[in-house]
């Protein structure tokens, strides 16, 4: 029997608890229907994952609001760095081919899709006086003089800013064909939100250069105070259409800031048909246990939508920072996540920032991790 999810219309007040996962084959299944040659009820699985149907139950909240990892039954169950539906689709697959031979399937092919976040353009450059008074003044009471002697010299012109990389990021795209999606921060300052105005030429022109690339275009990046102050992120979309000369139909939240149903149906009534936020900072994986796009079905409306959700199943930060990983350990462990998207031929998207290859200070090297992942997705 099915489980009977896919026949309510209402949102359970709990439903985590009755989760049990089982092994099956070479992956985990849950909903058990003792009966069958399917005996998983794997569309209601599916449904209540990419529902994100925990994430419309009360939780504790990090420090930023945000649904976290640890609250996941995924992660729960140790099974969030696994493409648990990608995998499931194929055990379906054989079964019905097994009672179908002649049946003739499409299958999916493994696809890389790169997206980089520009939270700030420069570290040092465009910043204006008081901005890069008070920072030089940081620096020089950290006594971090290496900081200061290259601030001296980006402002002077003698080198280039660290942040600002992007002609070898186009050149290397270019040259291994990868297709790249950026979001941009046109927010105004605050405590998390700190790039140049969006009103700087240098920078409206570079993201008229960037989005004019083939295989690439610019997205917007709400900032984070746009979650607290109503008609922000309408602006902050206008602003990109500005600059661009076109509508954008694509974002991701910066600090990946989301909660449901709210961010959605600002977006989706915004006009925004992609969404690249689905995916946690804290831990590398599958947040709704797909490495695939799905349309974002608003439960408490009981409706499907036209808003279409990309989620990344990895981060920069994740194995530098909450992983504690070398360079070494993160190319081994990212090499192992693209194996597990390969052999489910779904789509592995990554994010990346252009200051965590800039290769300065915790990002030393850490460009390499990146090129090193890409020969993996590319072999």
């Amino acid at each position: 029997m099915p489980h009977g999810l896919l026949d309510e219309t209402q949102i359970r007040e709990s439903i985590t608890e009755e989760i049990k996962f089982e092994s099956w084959g070479d992956t985990s299944c849950f909903f058990n229907t003792n009966s069958g040659a399917l005996p998983y009820d794997l569309f209601a699985a599916t449904f209540l994952l990419t529902s994100r149907y925990e994430e419309w139950l009360p939780y504790a909240p990090d420090v930023h609001n945000r649904f976290p990892a640890e609250s996941s039954i995924l992660h729960k169950h140790n099974v969030l760095d696994q493409p648990l539906v990608n995998q499931w689709a194929l055990l379906v697959k054989e079964i019905v081919s097994s009672h179908y031979p002649d049946l003739v399937f499409n299958p999916r092919s493994f696809s890389y899709l790169s997206t980089i976040d520009i939270d700030m353009m420069w570290k040092y450059r465009n910043k204006g006086f008081f901005r890069s008074s008070l920072g030089m003044f940081k620096d020089l009471l950290h006594a971090d003089f290496a900081a200061v002697k290259e601030r001296i010299a980006v402002l002077a012109g003698s080198i280039q800013d660290p942040f600002f990389n992007f002609k070898w990021q186009l050149d290397f795209h270019r040259l291994n064909q990868i297709e790249t999606q950026y979001f941009i921060h046109l927010g105004d300052y605050g405590t998390y939100d700190k790039n140049t105005h969006y009103s700087n030429k240098e920078l409206r022109g570079l993201l008229q250069e960037l989005d004019s690339e083939t295989n690439t275009n610019v997205g917007i990046h709400p900032s984070y105070t746009s979650n607290y102050v109503n008609g922000r992120v309408k602006e902050e979309i206008e602003r990109l259409n500005l600059i661009l000369g076109k509508k954008t139909a694509v974002s991701r939240q910066h600090f990946l800031m989301h909660t449901m149903p709210q961010t959605y149906r600002t977006l989706e009534e915004l006009g925004i048909k992609e969404d690249y936020t689905m995916g946690y900072s804290t831990h590398l994986g599958f947040r709704a246990g797909i490495a695939a796009p799905f349309y974002w079905f608003d439960l408490e409306k009981n409706r499907s939508t036209s808003l279409l959700l990309f989620p990344f199943c990895s981060m920069d930060i994740t194995p530098l920072h909450y992983y504690g990983q070398s360079n070494d350990e993160a190319i081994r462990t990212l090499e192992i996540l693209v194996d597990r998207v390969k052999k489910t031929g779904g789509l592995y998207i990554s994010l990346w920032h252009n200051d965590s290859l800039g290769e300065r200070d915790r990002w030393r090297g850490w460009r390499g991790v990146y090129e090193a992942m890409i020969k993996s997705i590319k072999s």
